[in-house]
């Protein structure tokens, strides 16, 4: 649904993929507290969504062939995965996922997407304030199964609330709605106590507040601002490695974990040894973590997870390289800094709320992934998030050439609003 609030009237656009993606968004969230009830819906509105203009769908197709590699590569593990029933059910939802994601990208303005989110991704927020439900350690986990599923969760809901807040031409109902989410994510973080999460949300608001000024530098000066940030995040790195004793010290002691970061660091030795088994092709789409997996169930019963569900590696690269081989993680690690590298130059290009939530996310999604999983999983909320950035990445940077093919060089500039509108009033 995109509403458009202006001075004189109040006009509202409803758009039937905005609604469709709105509601997929909304059912996904819900799946840890309605389950297959709220896939079913997800899957109807899935199929509503795509086949509502089926006139677009090979072109749509075509402009996403990388993302379709990456879900024909997972099909392909059917045929060596340790559990092949599995992995082609869970293939099968994946390319449902990215389906959707991809006619939603090339269907909807950037706009219409902030707008899907901050209505979708609000409702999950209240529902889980409301029910207030904790884990045995006084941890809120709201609708979801965790209290990191919450608090990653709720970091949309800060990142989209920011970004609105941030655009000077942000007003009326939408400002109103950005601000609740913004309250309503902060507090569910707070809440599930995830320090991860925090930091996360956290670097993405700062990093928006940093991209948006830059669009008054020169292009050298870009260049030598992002050398400078280059060089501190290397800086960064160095002084970690350096005091890693230290820095694991300081972690005990603010957050309770341990030096091990929870265990994390054994979690990735075995990781590592599994990938050397089978380094290209990996062990199968979802083909790890499976009943029967003599590994599997003792890092089960190491951890304690009674449901053997909903565990994994703590970094998605390594614990997608299980799984789906270098190959696999090749394709993903192509498309995601792809996305990044696109999307940042758009932002700082022309700053918006639109550009600067889709920097923000890629910013989290850049941090997080070192310590979960956070991308390429079926019928989840996220991946289909990321899957759409994809798409937008790509449609800037196509009407980036086309703007540079029909405008003489000393009247180039960045990429025009088609991919997004900045008004929210």
């Amino acid at each position: 649904m995109q509403l458009a609030l202006s001075r004189s009237a109040h006009v509202l656009t409803i758009r039937p993929t905005a609604v469709l993606l709105g509601i997929a968004f909304t059912a996904l969230n819900f799946t840890p507290l309605l389950g297959s009830k709220a896939a079913l819906v997800f899957l109807l509105m899935c199929l509503a969504l795509v086949l509502r203009r089926p006139g677009d769908i090979a072109k749509e197709s075509v402009g996403a062939g990388a993302l379709w590699l990456l879900v024909g590569w997972c099909i392909l593990s059917t045929f060596w995965s340790n559990a092949p029933g599995l992995t082609l059910r869970y293939s099968i939802q994946l390319a449902l996922t990215v389906a959707i994601a991809v006619s939603a990208a090339y269907r909807l303005s950037t706009t219409s997407l902030l707008r899907v989110i901050l209505i979708s991704w609000l409702l999950p927020a209240l529902a889980s304030i409301a029910i207030s439900r904790s884990n045995p350690g006084g941890h809120w986990v709201g609708i979801f199964s965790s209290k990191n599923a919450l608090a990653q969760f709720a970091s949309i809901c800060v990142l989209s609330g920011w970004a609105v807040l941030m655009d000077r031409k942000g007003r009326g109902g939408w400002v109103f709605l950005a601000l609740l989410n913004l309250l309503a994510g902060a507090l569910l973080i707070y809440r599930a106590d995830s320090a991860g999460a925090t930091i996360t949300t956290a670097l993405g608001c700062i990093g928006m507040l940093a991209i948006a000024p830059m669009r008054f530098l020169s292009r050298w000066q870009r260049v030598f601002l992002g050398l400078a940030m280059g060089l501190f995040a290397v800086f960064a790195v160095l002084l970690i490695t350096g005091f890693f004793v230290e820095i694991g010290d300081f972690v005990l002691r603010e957050t309770g974990k341990d030096v091990t970061l929870t265990g994390r660091t054994t979690l990735w030795k075995i990781a590592f040894g599994q990938i050397a088994l089978h380094p290209l092709l990996g062990q199968g789409f979802k083909g790890f973590w499976v009943i029967g997996n003599p590994i599997a169930e003792s890092l089960w019963a190491q951890f304690g997870i009674t449901t053997k569900i909903g565990f994994h590696f703590h970094n998605t690269l390594i614990s997608n390289a299980v799984e789906i081989g270098l190959i696999g993680i090749a394709m993903q690690a192509g498309l995601v800094f792809f996305a990044a590298f696109s999307i940042f130059r758009w932002a700082i290009a022309s700053p918006s709320a639109e550009t600067l939530f889709l920097a923000g996310f890629v910013i989290r999604q850049l941090i997080l992934m070192n310590s979960e999983v956070v991308f390429f999983t079926q019928f989840e909320a996220i991946t289909l998030l990321t899957a759409m950035v994809i798409i937008y990445a790509r449609r800037a940077n196509a009407e980036r050439r086309e703007i540079r093919s029909d405008i003489p060089l000393r009247m180039r500039s960045a990429p025009s609003q088609k991919t997004g509108d900045a008004r929210y009033g």
